[in-house]
């Protein structure tokens, strides 16, 4: 008689999570009731649940090394290693007992999301939203080589390895399923669903089947054809899992429809009814070797079910299971003013940073409430229970839910191309300048366009009379009439220009302004981009050749042949050193190398053509490897305060080659003793200093940190933080502390920052004081600091 899942029953619930579980896995020895429970969240950690005696599991380790949610886990037994898989693009790699990584496995650009065991020993293949597979080979002594699987379009979420025919297979976003050779070469492709491939699982015979977005199990045979369809989900379908101990083509899914199924992948039946979880995401599904079936569900619920009479649960927890269900089927159907409860997203969404002061948000819990929550001060605060709009819907009440409340009105106001359209609510009876005001403030919007706002209202809401408008026929944008806004784009009342670099700026050549610019050498970012981990190089490129090239020639003529006077035509080439594809001018350069032994005292605007020479890889080595210019260089950080911006600056531009990066890192530890000596200066000279940090831990980042790096480098931001003031180096030297906190030697980095209570407190102060909105990331990127630490 086939095994149907009509005689599984809930068997236990392990409860430890605090947010979703993305992944579950058995790992353990060969007896199928004494294997492991492996389960990772997103909350960063995974578990370990060791079986203790019938149906019973405890929580015997919990490791928590990886930075962001975990994606995805497998067993590999021959190695007996677990491996996880995060958000954080990192594959943690342990021993069976363990307590910390074997290894780290570090290369992918985003997400992993799929791990499976290579076809050799000490072998893995990863899949990653970066659009790559990689297959990883760790040697015995730690050495890690990898080779990378390029084709996919998009992200790669499922990965597995055909051992009888010695092959790789992939599937992706893209909609393909691709096999690859060891060598990373293309082999096949097989086309057919309709969505993301989320699932592959290889068969016997040189079979495959998949699962994907679709909601669609296809059965592939050893020629590539898809011969079979196996249909019953309603919704994605995110993984599978073969239940070997009932069969060679026993398989069993779970997806987006809250159900876990079964099927004879062979006839295509499923096999009894679904078992419908108390959840909306069934995220993940394992077998043990008894039989027993493990999911992982949105609700941060890892749940057993046992087909074994003695393993199932008692009949009062079978009862409250049941429950939990009838509840859930009752929710599934329930909406909030005309939205769906099952369209609101999960507690999953508190983890992502508002962007904006003000933001707020409705939240579907586990328990089936909606609760309202606001962004403010840095984290999401809870503003109450949302119960619905009196009238149930805009149909029959008249009015539209927006944020967890009913208005009169709810406009969407248009203010840029690239971003979605701002609600603007508003009720009958309301001040239409008091509305208005709360709207600017709450989208950090000019006061300026206080009175077309107000007067946009009383028009589109048919109000008291229109208040100086000019009036047009139809919907009027509140800011043009009709049109589009970008803030910024046109009054010059509304923003002003800023100040200009006091240094390479269009304003007076000079080294007396103490006054950091608003939009020169600085690389703001969005309030909404990763803060760290940083892969980009920050450089130093403005700069107006005429000024310089007047300072220099100003100086020149005080100057006599004996103390390094040279001839105009010499500037000229000079100076052209500092656009952005210059040649390499030997002359050039030879003049350039005259030109740095002038007086200290005139040395600023040469060494401002040098910090734009040396981003060019094919410059700096001409002049390190011929004349050493270094060694000219480097001294000025102990000179005036003029010299050692522009020192500072060069450092940081030549950090963005390999080239630079050698160099620089032999003479590191006393280029960091003579910037650490630096205890003053203005916000221009604090934000150089930053970013030399902020390169130098990128470049650790991105290949195999180097220990003695990491903590010269921590040394000196701390130094650095002990006395900068200026918002923009807090942020980039808290970007660089991030960075450093991913590499191994995260845990030395942030014992070195938490031993300084200066430091922390600054710290601290920084991230709990509300910024305005060019500094609003100093807030997060504080709180995702802190979250580390």
């Amino acid at each position: 008689m086939e095994p149907t899942l009509d005689h599984y029953k809930i068997s236990c619930e392990l409860l430890g999570h605090s947010l979703d579980v993305r992944a579950v896995a058995a790992a353990g020895n060969a007896e199928g009731a004494g294997q492991i429970i492996v389960s990772g969240s997103r909350d960063k950690s995974t578990k370990l649940w060791k079986p203790i005696s019938g149906n019973e599991y405890i929580e015997s380790v919990t490791l928590q090394d990886h930075k962001n949610f975990i994606s995805y886990i497998c067993y590999l037994e021959s190695e007996q290693w677990i491996c996880t898989a995060s958000n954080d693009a990192t594959i943690c790699v342990y021993q069976h007992d363990a307590f910390v990584p074997l290894i780290t496995l570090k290369g992918h650009e985003s997400t992993v999301c799929a791990l499976a065991g290579g076809l050799q020993a000490r072998s893995i293949i990863s899949g990653s939203w970066d659009k790559t597979a990689r297959i990883w080979l760790i040697s015995e002594t730690g050495d890690v080589t990898f080779v990378t699987l390029q084709g996919h379009e998009a992200a790669v979420w499922a990965v597995a390895t055909e051992s009888a025919q010695q092959k790789y297979i992939t599937g992706g976003a893209d909609k393909c399923i691709y096999y690859w050779n060891a060598r990373g070469e293309k082999l096949r492709l097989l086309k057919g669903h309709t969505d993301c491939v989320r699932g592959l699982i290889p068969l016997p015979a040189n079979s495959l089947l998949s699962c994907g977005n679709d909601a669609v199990l296809r059965f592939w045979n050893e020629d590539g054809e898809c011969v079979r369809e196996l249909n019953g989900h309603t919704n994605y379908i995110y993984a599978m899992a073969r239940n070997q101990a009932l069969g060679e083509h026993i398989v069993v899914s779970c997806g987006e429809d809250s159900t876990l199924r079964m099927w004879n992948v062979i006839t295509g039946d499923q096999l009894g009814a679904p078992i419908l979880h108390p959840a909306i995401s069934v995220w993940s599904v394992a077998c043990l070797r008894n039989g027993d079936i493990v999911t992982g569900c949105s609700d941060g619920v890892v749940r057993v079910f046992s087909q074994d009479p003695a393993r199932q649960a008692t009949e009062s927890v079978r009862a409250s299971f049941e429950m939990a269900v009838s509840t859930h089927k009752a929710q599934l159907s329930e909406d909030i003013g005309g939205v769906k409860k099952t369209d609101l997203p999960g507690p999953e969404a508190l983890l992502s940073n508002g962007t904006r002061e003000g933001q707020t948000k409705m939240v579907r819990h586990v328990d089936g409430s909606v609760k309202c929550y606001s962004w403010e001060l840095g984290k999401w605060s809870l503003v109450g229970d949302v119960t619905g709009a009196t009238g149930g819907t805009q149909e029959t009440s008249g009015k539209q839910l927006h944020e967890g409340k009913e208005y009169d009105y709810v406009f969407n106001v248009d203010i840029s191309d690239t971003e979605p359209p701002i609600k603007l609510p508003y009720n009958r009876g309301e001040d239409p300048w008091q509305a208005a005001q709360q709207f600017i403030h709450r989208n950090n919007l000019p006061q300026a366009y206080l009175d077309q706002v107000a007067n946009f209202i009383v028009k589109n809401s048919e109000s008291a009379p229109v208040v100086a408008t000019q009036s047009t026929a139809g919907y009027q944008d509140p800011f043009t009439g009709g049109s589009r806004y970008v803030p910024g784009s046109s009054s010059s009342n509304v923003r002003g220009s800023g100040n200009m670099d006091p240094f390479t700026g269009s304003s007076s050549y000079s080294t007396s302004s103490s006054q950091r610019p608003s939009n020169i050498d600085v690389n703001f970012v969005s309030a909404s981009d990763k803060h760290f981990p940083v892969s980009t190089y920050r450089t130093f490129d403005t700069c107006d050749a005429n000024k310089v090239l007047e300072k220099m020639k100003e100086f020149n003529n005080k100057l006599t042949s004996a103390e390094g006077k040279v001839g105009d035509e010499l500037l000229l080439a000079v100076i052209r050193l500092t656009d952005k594809s210059p040649e390499v001018d030997p002359t050039a350069l030879e003049a350039l190398l005259l030109l740095l032994k002038w007086p200290p005292g005139m040395l600023f605007p040469v060494l401002d053509v040098v910090r734009l020479a040396v981003r060019h890889e094919a410059i700096f080595s001409l002049l390190h490897n011929s004349h050493n210019f270094l060694s000219s260089v480097i001294p000025q950080l102990s000179g005036a305060a003029a010299n050692q911006l522009m020192v500072c600056r060069c450092l940081a531009n030549a950090l963005t080659h390999r080239s630079g990066r050698q160099q620089l890192e032999t003479q590191l530890p006393h280029i960091v003793e003579l910037v650490s000596g630096i205890r003053a200066g203005s916000p221009n000279l604090q934000i150089a200093i930053a970013t030399f940090y902020l390169n130098l831990t990128i470049s650790q980042t991105l290949s195999v940190a180097q220990s003695e790096v990491c903590h010269v480098v921590t040394s000196g931001l701390l130094e650095l933080l002990k006395w900068a003031k200026d918002l923009e180096a807090w942020y980039r030297a808290m970007q660089a502390i991030g960075n450093l906190t991913t590499t191994p030697c995260g845990q030395e980095v942030i014992a070195l920052v938490v031993s300084v209570d200066h430091v922390m407190d600054k710290l601290r102060e920084l991230t709990n004081t509300p910024q305005d909105e060019n500094f609003a990331k100093v807030n997060m990127v504080g709180q995702a600091l802190l979250a580390v630490f």
